[in-house]
């Protein structure tokens, strides 16, 4: 499956593939070892979290094929998996947007550097 990203937002994120880090676009469900244990929102939250290359990504069984390269998925996320899958940017609030063919699903994506959080 593969997800597109707008040049403004290949421009936020190119800093992180550059220096070797994998992205993550992660529902923030409070599962899975990037969020804290029962810390969820009742809304759709999702944000792209930098990660080491080396970090364990089991929870992000899926893959979706970008202009940046592979970006990591949650299997427990897939229900917001369709046709059309974008990250962009508004030009207003300069903030990721992630939408599909028939939804706009987070209107205000986070970007974080994992390395930046755990130090």
């Amino acid at each position: 499956m593969e997800i597109k990203v707008s040049e403004q937002a290949k421009d936020k994120l190119q800093k992180y593939v550059d220096a070797g880090k994998k992205l993550l676009l992660d529902l923030d469900d409070g599962f899975g070892r990037f969020s804290n244990e029962g810390d969820c929102a009742l809304i759709t939250k999702f944000r792209v979290i930098a990660v080491d290359s080396n970090e364990d990504l089991s929870d992000y069984s899926v893959q979706l094929d970008s202009s940046l390269g592979k970006i990591y998925f949650k299997d427990s996320a897939k229900d917001f998996l369709d046709d059309g899958l974008t990250l962009k940017v508004d030009p207003k609030t300069q903030l990721l947007v992630f939408s599909n063919a028939k939804e706009l699903i987070d209107k205000s994506v986070n970007i974080i550097d994992y390395d930046q959080v755990k130090a």
